[in-house]
């Protein structure tokens, strides 16, 4: 049998830029992730079978050019909750898209851009 006609994508974990592994798990526990993992120069953080990954730089610059989409369920409910803690990114509001999505975006405390998206 051909391999290739059996491999499939399971899943992506996204890698971001971190100025500080302790600001990063501070800031993503209030989103409701957890620690996998952490060490000097590697963070893994999960929530609903969801995970990140972050590596270590000192350039301010470089988280703020990093993003991520992540696919939800309840975008509406999340979305609350994030706007309530003043981190929805300021072009980043609540809004269908002409792609079939519900979307919207967060900017982390060190400037990674993270959007959240549902299916309509």
């Amino acid at each position: 049998m051909n391999q290739a006609a059996t491999a499939r994508l399971t899943g992506a974990i996204p890698t971001l830029a971190s100025l500080g592994f302790e600001e990063t798990t501070d800031f993503y526990a209030r989103l409701g992730f957890e620690v996998l993992h952490s060490d000097i120069s590697f963070l893994l953080l999960h929530r609903d079978g969801v995970r990140l990954s972050f590596w270590l730089t000192g350039n301010r610059r470089v988280p703020q050019a990093t993003s991520c989409w992540l696919e939800v369920t309840g975008i509406g409910l999340l979305y609350e909750r994030f706007n309530a803690l003043g981190i929805v990114h300021r072009k980043g509001h609540l809004e269908e898209k002409p792609w079939g999505t519900r979307e919207f975006s967060i900017t982390d405390c060190h400037g990674n851009l993270i959007r959240f998206s549902e299916r309509i």
